[in-house]
């Protein structure tokens, strides 16, 4: 084999593993569905790019080519470079997180696999390989998520939708779009000389029932969108298989008739019983999910209009999503990190031009689909790449991309490439099979020299990049692990392990801080030492200073810091995040509510009162607003505006909310609580502890008897209070608890 041959051979190696990415679930790793896979195909495209650059060295055929696709590739990464650069956090917007794993480090690598894979596969036999081997891949993801369909493996991520290796029902769904039009293009492209084309039917049926299962409703309405247009193309165009354009015809009709009975019959026992049309029929603008993804998109507009050209850098929709947080989204989640719309997210980490690059490598593929002058596909084949990118787009609107749909979209985008490159790769291949002079005696000079540095800088790019990355990643699973959280350090004292994956201040490091400071919650119990609680807490304390000060408008690490210092009981520092945060969002009412309650245990009731309201006033028929403004009326003795509040709730069990209860309690209200208590039993909803509360205000209100009947009760209802509600009894009764007894 020769040096160019092993070259290629190396770079086509890694461009056919690819596809199976897919199937990586790295277990010992943080996020295991997500860093595993990113971290596999970085190492794999910096592998190709040390072998691509040599092999150009040997022989320009594999030099990059013109097109106007990787012409719109290009400027979507210069345009993307210069956003993350000029936007709030370039550090985030380049290298991401663990949960995401996405910026501009992963689109730099999804350009060079684009131009590799473009070059050096240079027929379109090689591709169509290729694109058998990705079907071999959809085939195996499929069975897997048939396990999971009929009980055999476990879901990850709900209880009945399919997500496979991906962890997520939305990511497989786009998966199985793709793949579900590449196999019936292959039906089409192959020919009748292909006896096992019958073979792509069956593997697109696969994938769309798959599809089906994930219940994904935007990806679904993607394939349906995509068959849809993919059929009127043939029937408007298709001059050349009058028979095919008569299917085509009929199949225009037949999704009409399904659509319209589907609208007809969505309230039918048929369609209600099958979760995955429940959900598709539950779509309408009044749907939770459609409100909120409204809400979002306006924020995201409301967030695009303040930095309209370049955007705010990608992965920094956290600031938008805190600086115009709208009220009403208090039924949702409470940290977006992206806007579920994938144009909404490049117009906000990239601004207009963001988006419109984006936008454009859709406008080059389609415009060699059906306007290329070098390929050689038919109308059918046109009109099913187009259903395809159709319904990508469409899946695009509901959503947000992932790594595994990323490589799929930019390896389309080589595969046209390849075939309408100005210098076309597959002519100048077949123009240059003979051997040139030199190619094969690169024993010394400048080769020998190019090809170490080449090998050392792809070395160092794999360990800066990836492995020291990877060591952090497994790292920090291993130091929340209760077995791995403390380590031996100098002097055989104990120190916390994840305190050194901290402090090499790598990409991870903000959740691992997240991370420390839950530790640090944790250990707060009286049978750790507290020595160690002492190194938790001031451990966590000094990285949140650090988070802080290098990001001062995050305003969930605020929020959390905030949280923290509330729990630790150092208010003075919770009040100071907690204003700063507001100051950062002050539409987001869960702030507003702690600080809130954070007043009502130093007993500063006023203002207390003065952010419950405004957090109640910004959505009235929020809950938990309500319940902590009535928490803090109650405590204000405002006893009329508390009963006022909670009147539309009345039906509901926030009404008998044990804040409210206790406050009743604390402002001697006692016979409020007993009204409550009872009204709650009556209704069927009481427990055991509510009889104790109510006990306690029998007792207070000198009536003993009703007291012990009401610890009885609790002692009757569950068991496990059996020994407290005596204990109970005896102090109602007076009686003095038992002395110790003294050891002979």
């Amino acid at each position: 084999m020769s040096l160019k041959e092993m070259l290629r051979f190396i770079i086509i190696s890694a461009i056919f593993a690819t596809p199976f990415i897919c199937l990586y679930v790295a277990e010992s790793m943080f996020f295991p569905f997500i860093t595993g896979k990113n971290f596999a195909f970085r190492i794999l495209v910096e592998a190709m790019l040390g072998a691509w650059v040599l092999l150009m060295f040997i022989d320009s055929t594999y030099r990059p080519r013109f097109s106007w696709i990787l012409a719109a590739a290009g400027t979507f990464l210069t345009v993307m470079t210069v956003a993350d650069f000029t936007g709030v956090n370039p550090f985030k917007s380049f290298w991401s997180n663990y949960e995401r794993m996405e910026g501009l480090i992963t689109l730099a690598h999804l350009f060079l696999y684009f131009i590799i894979t473009a070059s050096v596969l240079y027929s379109e036999n090689m591709w169509k390989w290729f694109w058998r081997t990705s079907l071999g891949s959809s085939v195996i993801v499929s069975i897997y998520a048939l396990t999971q369909l009929y009980g055999s493996s476990a879901i990850h991520q709900s209880s009945d939708r399919l997500d496979a290796t991906f962890g997520n029902a939305v990511y497989l769904a786009v998966f199985g779009l793709f793949h579900a039009f590449l196999a019936m293009f292959l039906f089409f492209r192959d020919g009748k000389e292909n006896t096992m084309r019958w073979m792509y039917p069956v593997i697109a049926a696969l994938n769309v029932f798959v599809l089906y299962h994930t219940q994904t409703r935007g990806t679904l309405l993607g394939v349906l969108g995509g068959v849809l247009l993919a059929l009127l193309l043939v029937a408007l165009f298709d001059k050349e298989h009058p028979q095919w354009k008569k299917y085509a015809v009929g199949g225009v009709i037949g999704v009409f008739l399904l659509i319209g009975a589907f609208i007809v019959f969505k309230d039918s026992s048929f369609v209600q019983s099958s979760p995955a049309l429940q959900r598709m029929a539950s779509i309408s603008l009044s749907d939770n999910t459609t409100k909120s993804r409204f809400m979002i998109w306006h924020m995201s507009w409301e967030g695009f209009k303040e930095r309209p050209v370049l955007g705010w850098g990608q992965d920094n929709f956290l600031y938008v999503f805190a600086k115009f947080y709208d009220p009403n989204m208090w039924a949702q989640e409470p940290w977006f990190d992206r806007s579920h719309d994938v144009f909404f997210d490049w117009l906000i980490a990239g601004g207009a031009l963001g988006l419109l690059s984006y936008l454009s490598m859709f406008g080059a593929a389609l415009y060699y689909l059906w306007f290329g002058k070098r390929h050689r596909f038919t109308v059918i084949e046109r009109s099913i790449l187009t259903g395809m990118l159709a319904g990508y787009f469409v899946h695009n609107i509901f959503v947000f991309d992932n790594l595994t749909s990323y490589i799929f979209f930019f390896g389309f985008l080589a595969f046209l490439h390849t075939l309408n490159a100005e210098v076309p790769v597959v002519e100048k291949v077949i123009e240059t099979k003979k051997k040139r002079k030199g190619d094969d005696e690169f024993e010394g000079g400048d080769f020998a020299i190019a090809g170490a540095i080449v090998v050392a800088l792809t070395c160092v790019m794999i360990y800066y990049v990836n492995i020291r990355n990877i060591n952090a990643n497994t790292g920090l699973i291993a130091s929340i692990r209760p077995e791995g959280v403390l380590v031996d350090g100098p002097n055989g004292q104990k120190k916390i392990a994840m305190m050194d994956i901290l402090n090499q201040g790598l990409f991870g490091t903000t959740e691992g801080r997240e991370q420390l400071a839950q530790l640090a919650v944790q250990t707060q119990d009286p049978r750790v030492p507290e020595n160690i609680r002492k190194m938790f807490h001031d451990a966590a304390v000094g990285e949140f200073d650090k988070e802080l000060s290098a990001d001062p408008n995050n305003v969930r690490m605020r929020s959390f810091a905030a949280t923290f210092y509330a729990r630790f009981g150092e208010y003075d520092k919770a009040l100071e995040q907690f204003l700063k945060a507001i100051e950062l969002s002050p539409t987001r009412q869960s702030t507003r509510m702690d600080l809130a309650m954070m007043y009502n245990a130093v007993g500063d009731y006023a203002k207390a009162e003065e952010q419950a309201k405004i957090a109640y006033e910004l959505a009235p028929e929020y809950t938990e607003a309500a319940v902590v403004y009535t928490t803090t009326l109650i405590y204000q003795n405002k006893l009329d505006l508390a009963t006022e509040v909670m009147l539309p709730f009345r039906n509901s069990s926030a009404f008998y909310d044990s804040r409210i209860v206790n406050a009743y309690g604390n402002t001697k209200q006692f016979n409020k609580v007993i009204e409550l208590i009872n009204e709650k039993i009556a209704k069927g909803n009481g427990v055991g502890r509510d009889y104790f509360s109510l006990a306690a205000s029998y007792v207070e209100l000198g009536q003993k008897e009703q007291a012990i009947a009401a610890v009885e009760q609790a002692m009757s209802l569950d068991a496990s209070l059996k020994d407290q509600g005596e204990q109970l009894i005896d102090q109602i009764n007076g009686t003095p608890p038992p002395a110790p007894s003294s050891a002979n």
